[in-house]
């Protein structure tokens, strides 16, 4: 018997790697998720050709949208196979431009002031153990923003996760059968994910994010000095109510001096 709860510090890494995890995830509603980009780049990012970078892109779909919506976007995503997929799926598309890189390092990878927003959306934020790497990424967005930009971080919103959870479900999907275990612990929502591999071997990955409500999240973002501007609940951008599926915080970054 496997312990359900047994976590790699570095579980992303190699979880979001794996044919299983794209299997997992692969009825994400795609329609849903441009309805949420025209919506944000209509009330949030109303000018045209702003420098955008989309933070943890996974496969490209929010990245991709933006761009067809007059932006310049890089995406950025540590997943090898989640970038390779969206480099081949977006070819063909202009103004963006795809890396596999660590949202930890930013400095090291762009300039000062390099873009004029940075998202982060479907949860791609809050998974490391240890919080200095998460002061290092907000760091590293606050290096990379302009001044007067905005960050756009997409979250789950905690007392909507602690009303639904499912604490147990087998799902089916392709050649992999799931089987799922959820519960709030220790400041973390984990989801404990168990499957057999094609080579018939038994995985097991645990996700981990942190357990923040929406005030935790906007106490980060004020000890940049950042604003905080608008909080939806939705992807169509309805006001932030305990009842809301989603925490989506809009921050400014104000100018020196």
């Amino acid at each position: 018997m496997i312990d359900l709860w047994k976590s790699d510090s570095d579980w992303f890494r190699h979880w979001f790697n794996t044919d299983a995890y794209h299997s997992l995830y692969q009825k994400r509603d795609d329609r849903e998720a441009e309805k949420f980009i025209e919506q944000v780049s209509h009330v949030i990012l109303s000018e045209r050709n702003l420098r955008v970078l989309d933070l943890g892109c996974g496969a490209g779909r929010h990245a991709a949208h933006l761009a067809e919506l007059g932006h310049q976007v890089t995406g950025v995503d540590l997943s090898e196979n989640s970038i390779r997929s969206a480099q081949v799926k977006y070819a063909k598309r202009d103004r963006l431009d795809f890396r596999v890189g660590d949202m930890r390092t930013l400095p090291i990878s762009f300039s000062l002031h390099q873009f004029d927003a940075v998202v982060s959306m479907f949860t791609s934020m809050g998974y490391f153990e240890d919080e200095r790497d998460l002061e290092f990424t907000f760091k590293g967005i606050d290096h990379v923003l302009s001044e007067q930009g905005v960050f756009i971080l997409d979250f789950l919103n905690l007392p909507w996760v602690e009303s639904k959870l499912v604490p147990e479900e087998i799902i089916e999907r392709e050649d992999y059968s799931f089987s799922i275990h959820r519960r709030i612990a220790g400041g973390w929502i984990e989801k404990s994910i168990q499957y057999v591999d094609s080579s018939g071997l038994p995985k097991h990955f645990v996700e981990r994010v942190r357990a923040w409500s929406p005030q935790d999240w906007e106490r980060q973002l004020e000890s940049l000095g950042w604003r905080t501007l608008h909080r939806y609940g939705d992807y169509s951008l309805n006001p932030l109510t305990l009842n809301s599926p989603r925490c989506i915080l809009v921050a400014q970054k104000l100018s020196c001096g």
